[in-house]
């Protein structure tokens, strides 16, 4: 960004522009935030896998609560705030799609160690959670992409099974990039949703994937969730609604 310098951080440094931090190590996280001094704390680290959640619940609370109280202190020490990127598994996905309003229901490990940390931002001054959901991108050659999956599978010729029950709006992570970089523009706090403006089962969403790569959507099926008898729970009817953010902040949303 033009506006922003940014100091880009990962656990595996994937090139020299990016520097490693581990946020589950307090030193770490402490030299990282004292030595550049920044502005702003975006933090997109998180262990998403959440069956593996449900397996290892200490590294889960580790990563996703911990890790965070640990940026939130180390924030404070150079004044800068901290933006918490969290999910709508904070919910239980009986009433979806929900508002920053709507209480919190997590059904999982995942959910409930994201909601912790939600609640630990907004405990303090300034700072700012936006919850996003399916988030999907340019860069489908990350292992957990859920677009890589569907595009290898059927380059491959595999028969893919996708829940066609869960329903959210799935979100381009670069435009939930746009919507932070709004957001500390207008010096924003408190939490926002952020998602696409369409909702759409997973399977919907895989067929899309498809179509748009010219493959064929005739190897998805459509399946239950309860089908998958996966780990934790998952919500069904989630996705966020976006009105409060466009309203009060101007950013936009677009379709998948």
């Amino acid at each position: 960004s033009p506006e922003m310098d940014l100091l880009l951080t990962d656990l595996e440094p994937g090139g020299s522009e990016v520097t490693r931090c581990d946020i589950t190590t307090w030193e770490q996280a402490k030299e990282t935030v004292r030595s550049y001094q920044p502005r702003f704390v975006i933090n997109a680290a998180a262990f998403t896998d959440v069956d593996g959640n449900e397996r290892e619940p200490e590294k889960a609370q580790l990563i996703n609560t911990t890790g965070v109280e640990y940026l939130l202190s180390a924030g404070n020490e150079v004044g800068a705030r901290v933006v918490q990127v969290s999910t709508d598994y904070v919910f239980d996905g009986t009433v979806g799609p929900y508002l920053e309003g709507d209480k919190p229901a997590p059904l999982s490990v995942y959910g409930r160690t994201k909601l912790e940390a939600e609640r630990l931002v907004l405990e303090g001054d300034g700072h700012l959670v936006i919850r996003a959901n399916v988030l999907f991108g340019p860069d489908i050659e990350s292992p957990a992409s859920f677009v890589r999956w569907v595009v290898n599978s059927l380059k491959e010729g595999k028969a893919i099974r996708v829940v066609n029950d869960q329903i959210n709006n799935p979100t381009l992570t670069t435009h939930l990039a746009e919507a932070i970089r709004k957001a500390l523009e207008q010096e924003a706090t408190g939490l926002y949703h952020y998602g696409g403006l369409e909702f759409a089962s997973r399977y919907d969403f895989a067929r899309k994937i498809a179509r748009h790569f010219n493959l064929p959507v005739e190897g998805i099926t459509p399946i239950t969730t309860k089908e998958l008898n996966q780990l934790a729970p998952r919500p069904l009817k989630g996705g966020l609604i976006c009105s409060k953010i466009k309203m009060e902040l101007n950013v936009t949303n677009a379709n998948i």
